[in-house]
């Protein structure tokens, strides 16, 4: 990945690109499945990352960012809007330059990576995150969440060996148990 925000807008593309796919596998009857993130069910998941998509969107073409409020809710088909709302940010990531994009960027790609394995989990995929994509995206996070931010966007890490595989550990940065780690019994998932 090459830095600054050339590199950033890049990095947001292959997450994006990730993230639709596992939208693509969505049907009406997963809605009601539950996620990674405790507590949330796939209907749940899928409206916030609309509203995640739609404060990354202002946060590209104001340089703040700006979540829905209230959150929304209530949309008949979630993943279409999820997709829709992807694919606007993509289109202003994309098209903003690289001085309006490159925090949207930066910040978007670990959001959309991380809820679109959400997305397969909660579908029964085991599509994995690429190899390359999760390396670069474990950089960003390990780089760019500070503690004191951490508590309001994701769950506590989840312990992994480094040898572990760049996806098992960017999502166990990120407060998910990989595939690779079984949850033992009596223990529930940590929170997004």
């Amino acid at each position: 990945m090459s830095p600054g925000p050339a590199g950033d807008v890049a990095l947001f593309t292959r997450a994006a690109g990730y993230a639709l796919e596992g939208l693509a596998e969505v049907t009406g009857t997963d809605l009601d499945r539950p996620t990674p993130c405790a507590g949330w069910d796939l209907r749940t998941l899928l409206l916030h990352l609309a509203d995640s998509a739609d404060g990354l969107t202002a946060l590209a073409r104001s340089g703040e960012l700006a979540l829905p409020d209230p959150p929304r809710a209530g949309d008949a088909d979630p993943a279409a809007v999820a997709r829709d709302r992807l694919l606007v940010l993509l289109d202003v990531v994309t098209s903003a330059g690289d001085d309006g994009a490159g925090a949207a960027a930066r910040a978007g790609a670990v959001e959309v990576a991380a809820h679109g394995w959400d997305v397969a989990r909660a579908c029964g995929s085991t599509r994995p995150v690429p190899p390359g994509l999760a390396a670069d995206l474990l950089a960003v996070a390990t780089s760019s969440l500070p503690g004191g931010v951490r508590p309001h966007l994701f769950a506590a890490p989840v312990d992994l060996p480094a040898t572990a595989p760049a996806e098992d550990r960017l999502v166990a940065f990120l407060g998910r148990r990989p595939a690779a780690l079984p949850v033992a019994p009596g223990v529930s998932e940590p929170g997004s």
